[in-house]
């Protein structure tokens, strides 16, 4: 019917009478060159399939009786089987089905077959630039108090994304769930611990990594096929409690791996959120300390200035070394350093009236400012009370003939 090449590659393909996913593209390839209508090729091909399988069938005369078959009679006793039952209910004989054993090996070929012809990347995400620019660090250290929840929003809402899905696992998942459960013991055993090791488990690690939300989306597929078994053999199974027993034990360890990767990603979303709560907790009362602590050192402060208005500098003094806040421990020694300077200023005025300049040029050398700031950051406070000592000494300094006048100093030359 077709070219002699052609029609050898169709006997090879269906020789064992299955015609695999990679046999039949291979088919199909070889048809398209040499111009055969796909479709008329692919309804030829079916019919040689189901002469092969046709003829590869051993003719029986009679309905079969020896064995769990079209009339259910258990081979033993020949007492009749129930439906799903593995085991006799009258005699103990397990069933068994090699047939079936076979289609559970094809079928995880036919799946490894579907899964070699993948194309796209199972686990390939989008680049991005990640280079840091000074404009996203400048960002960071000013507002990160905002920035870090968006953030850690922003990574929750997309790992919580479905994984990519390609035609290639929508294949394999509708493969994987139409596949028929094995009636007997011997099969359902077989398939449950297949599937089963295909379930994977997750650590803490790995529990939001790209590869992970795939494989999960593969395990929750694997689980509903383990759950689809255990529902057959607690029917299968009803008068064998031992291999119901073997059954539960694959499928309840099937749903404890599930549930623990669960339980990884939960742990993880709970110890985001309680770390946050604790920042904002943490950051809400610390915030009242200091203000608490503000207030207790403003009203230090009130007291302090008032034993320096009363001239009690000693007692000005004590207060100052329970402070904490620099700022008023650089402005309350500043202004008791200005009352004690102002008040040698003062007494020049005498020396004034006498017109004793010399004296006074002599005096005013030695009155000078000694800085108290050791930080740039208070630096300002004392600048401003420094500023009032110079308009004093300039004051007395302007009321001295041209000769007798001494260098005051600016207010920069703190």
């Amino acid at each position: 019917m077709y070219n002699e090449q052609l029609e050898k590659l169709i006997e090879m393909a269906l020789m064992d009478g299955v015609l695999t996913e990679k046999e039949k593209q291979v088919l199909f390839k070889k048809a398209e060159a040499m111009g055969v209508d796909l479709d008329e090729f692919e309804m030829v091909l079916q019919a040689k399939l189901f002469e092969k399988q046709k003829s590869d069938k051993p003719v029986s005369a009679a309905p079969k009786s020896d064995k769990l078959g079209d009339v259910r009679k258990c081979p033993a006793c020949g007492a009749i089987a129930e439906t799903f039952a593995t085991k006799c209910s009258d005699c103990g004989t397990e069933f068994r089905n090699i047939e079936a054993s076979q289609n559970i090996i094809k079928f995880f070929e036919k799946l490894d077959d579907i899964e070699s012809n993948r194309k796209d990347n199972i686990y390939e995400t989008s680049n991005t630039n990640s280079s840091i620019g000074i404009g996203t660090i400048i960002k960071w250290l000013f507002f990160w108090y905002i920035l870090l929840p968006l953030k850690i929003v922003s990574f929750f809402i997309n790992k919580s994304k479905p994984a990519k899905w390609s035609t290639t696992d929508s294949r394999k998942e509708e493969l994987v769930l139409n596949f028929p459960v094995p009636a007997s013991r011997e099969e359902i055993l077989e398939f449950l611990t297949l599937a089963s090791s295909r379930i994977n488990s997750n650590t803490y690690f790995n529990a939001f990594a790209e590869e992970t939300k795939y494989k999960d989306t593969w395990n929750k597929i694997w689980l509903k096929k383990i759950e689809q078994i255990y529902s057959k053999a607690s029917l299968a199974m009803k008068n064998d409690k031992k291999s119901l027993d073997e059954v539960n034990s694959f499928a309840e360890n099937a749903r404890l791996i599930v549930k623990s990767n669960n339980k990884k990603v939960l742990h993880i979303a709970l110890g985001f959120i309680t770390l946050i709560a604790v920042l904002i907790i943490w950051g809400i009362i610390s915030s009242k300390i200091d203000d608490n602590n503000l207030n207790q050192q403003k009203e230090l402060k009130t007291k302090a200035e008032t034993f320096i208005k009363a001239e009690e500098y000693d007692k000005a003094e004590q207060i100052i070394t329970t402070l904490e806040n620099e700022s008023f421990i650089v402005e309350l020694k500043s202004k008791i350093q200005l009352e004690e300077l102002s008040k040698k200023i003062d007494a020049l005025e005498i020396y004034l009236e006498k017109k004793e300049y010399s004296k006074i040029k002599l005096e005013l050398d030695k009155i000078v400012w000694k800085k108290i700031s050791t930080e740039y950051s208070t630096e300002s406070v004392e600048r401003d009370i420094y500023k009032t000592f110079l308009q004093k000494k300039e004051a007395i300094n302007n009321q001295l003939p041209e000769k007798f006048k001494v260098e005051v100093g600016s207010e920069y030359s703190l």
